[in-house]
């Protein structure tokens, strides 16, 4: 019986150390990701509605499925340049701690897999992100065999009640 018990610990540690899988898109020129366990829906050219005295970050609600869900541009919630905008409207719809928020993003890129082991602590002051909304940078490779810098935003501590 000790041998399976053993054996049952081996897969739960196998399991922990599994690939990190992340939703990627685009802000400006920069490749940001978001872990797979936080979005809800990813949709284009959503209707929104614009809500009258909210901050500047939140550009209004939407519909979907019934739901009034708000959605806010990440690239003026984390002080980012505005750059240019894009034209469609790409919303990656997450989970907080406020029920589902859509985020405006330039262009989901798509699904990747990273080894936890790769991922490093933010460097200071990384593409202008307070490293605190960060939960790490990896290297990737690209189409065209160069490497790039994917920063894994922390969901959780973006959307927590003293930041919004």
């Amino acid at each position: 019986m000790s041998e399976m018990e053993v054996l049952g610990l081996k897969e739960i540690r196998e399991e922990e150390s599994s690939e990190k899988r992340l939703i990627t898109f685009r802000m400006n020129d920069e490749l940001i990701g978001v872990d797979i366990t936080n979005v809800v829906k990813i949709t284009m050219d959503m209707d929104i509605t614009p809500v009258p005295k909210t901050k500047d970050y939140i550009l209004g609600v939407m519909n979907l499925r019934g739901n009034i869900i708000p959605v806010v541009t990440l690239k003026k919630m984390l002080g980012l340049p505005e750059g240019e905008n894009p034209t469609r409207n790409t919303i990656i719809v997450v989970e907080t701690e406020f029920g589902n928020v859509g985020l405006l993003v330039d262009k989901v890129e798509g699904a990747l897999n990273v080894n936890p082991e790769d991922v490093q602590p933010p460097p200071m002051n990384s593409i202008g992100i307070d490293p605190e909304f960060i939960e790490g940078v990896v290297m990737v490779d690209k189409e065209d065999g160069e490497r790039e810098l994917l920063t894994i935003l922390n969901i959780k501590k973006i959307f927590r009640a003293d930041n919004i």
